[in-house]
């Protein structure tokens, strides 16, 4: 819910005014709420449009669209982005509005999609290849030493588990 009223006072209807204050002939209730704050209800177009509006875009790319003999994104490789970015909203953009949003939806000279999740100390890249299967680079820098993670052909539930790492750690 927006909420627009930064604060609002309920009493006795028979209030007056002096000068810069409001005087009422009964008892009162003040209630000040904090400046108005989004959520994904109330945004006039949340992320998961835009990020659809990219794979829309990315989906009418033709052969050699990087002018180094890129193949066109696969249509299965497209669905399965669109599988994965609706699952992570649906589970974790009511939430974590903002972190569930991924910095990058991307075409690859492969034929696939990659998007990406995070900012430092965690980031995860997934990839969703032209015959459909998952793979990422998960990286966890909260240690003294990175951790780097490379898997090329992964379960959804191992990389919706590490979406959700990324997503819910606060950056330092």
């Amino acid at each position: 819910m927006l909420a627009f009223a930064n604060s609002y006072t309920s009493g006795t209807s028979n209030a007056r005014s002096s000068g810069s204050t409001v005087e009422t002939a009964g008892p009162e209730t003040h209630v000040a709420t904090p400046k108005p704050t989004l959520t994904s209800d109330t945004l006039p177009e949340g992320w998961m449009q835009r990020a659809s509006d990219r794979l829309d875009d990315i989906a009418k790319l033709g052969p050699d669209w990087d002018s180094y003999g890129a193949d066109p994104p696969s249509p299965l490789a497209i669905a399965i982005a669109s599988e994965l970015l609706l699952i992570v909203d649906k589970n974790f953009g009511r939430l974590a509005y903002e972190q569930s949003q991924p910095q990058v939806v991307a075409p690859r000279a492969d034929g696939g999609i990659q998007i990406e999740w995070g900012t430092r100390p965690v980031e995860i890249a997934v990839h969703a290849d032209p015959s459909g299967v998952l793979g990422y680079l998960y990286v966890d820098r909260q240690g003294d030493i990175p951790k780097y993670e490379e898997v090329p052909s992964a379960s959804w539930n191992e990389v919706l588990r590490l979406i959700a790492k990324v997503v819910f750690t606060v950056p330092r």
